[in-house]
């Protein structure tokens, strides 16, 4: 599986919910910002930030749109679920998983007069996500244009984190996960993400030299980074042409040419 072409317009859901929830900025994350960025993801939530101080508006937003609040639905496919003796108890340990996400987020359903019916979204605070917004507001194009040439793609007021500025969101959000909770299903998923990230996009050992939370880049550094390839070497792009042949493609995950 190699890298895909970064995008060069908003994705559909992407498009939509930002258009209900104008003026207010919106920010594509989690899968759906790494899709646009050219890792090849597969379906996932959807999910997007706003400012603390806009959590409430873009709730109320929702509502008089007809989004209805709903708890994630993790539950695995029905003939599992059915061969389970305790289903209900496979289910509270698969949502414990991610609890710190369900505590600070708010999950809708897509209202059925809309695209994407049915379809979960997560709006997210960025007290959790951890983005920098020093440049994302509601003010002008010039704010737009600022953020857009140091951490962000800008479509209106939809937002689409560059790789630095996404790659710090995630690993700050497993420093703060385990911190709160310890180990998770979502910490996980943020490692997934993560390294995602790093095989498949131009995410380097030095993605974070310019972030100033010093414990984010000595977490990076540890798990991803320059220090991680003083200990098992530079990270590993091959990507094997047929599995258990021992023969690796001509070009990386980047789709770069291997010398």
């Amino acid at each position: 599986m190699f890298r895909n072409p970064r995008d060069v317009a908003p994705d559909a859901v992407s498009s939509a919910f930002s258009q209900i929830l104008e003026p207010l900025p919106v920010i594509s994350w989690g899968q759906l910002a790494m899709y646009y960025l050219g890792a090849p993801t597969g379906a996932g939530y959807h999910m997007f930030v706003v400012r603390d101080e806009h959590h409430q508006t873009a709730i109320q937003k929702l509502t008089d749109s007809g989004f209805t609040q709903a708890p994630p639905d993790r539950r695995p496919a029905p003939e599992i679920l059915e061969s389970l003796p305790d289903p209900q108890a496979v289910l509270d340990e698969i949502n414990k998983g991610y609890e710190r996400l369900d505590r600070y987020c708010t999950s809708f359903q897509f209202p059925p007069h809309l695209p994407f019916s049915g379809d979960q979204i997560f709006l997210i605070p960025n007290s959790f996500a951890q983005l920098p917004l020093e440049y994302v507001d509601m003010t002008s194009n010039q704010s737009n244009q600022k953020a857009q040439l140091k951490q962000y793609e800008v479509y209106g007021n939809l937002f689409y984190p560059l790789e630095a500025a996404l790659i710090e969101s995630f690993v700050k959000g497993v420093i703060h996960d385990i911190e709160e909770v310890g180990f998770s299903s979502w910490e996980l998923l943020l490692n997934a993400w993560i390294s995602m990230m790093r095989g498949y996009l131009e995410v380097n050992n030095d993605i974070l030299d310019d972030c100033a939370d010093e414990r984010a880049v000595e977490w990076y550094s540890t798990h991803f980074g320059r220090i991680r390839e003083e200990q098992y070497g530079e990270w590993d792009l091959r990507v094997s042409n047929l599995l258990g042949s021992g023969k690796d493609m001509p070009v990386d995950m980047r789709e770069n040419p291997i010398p």
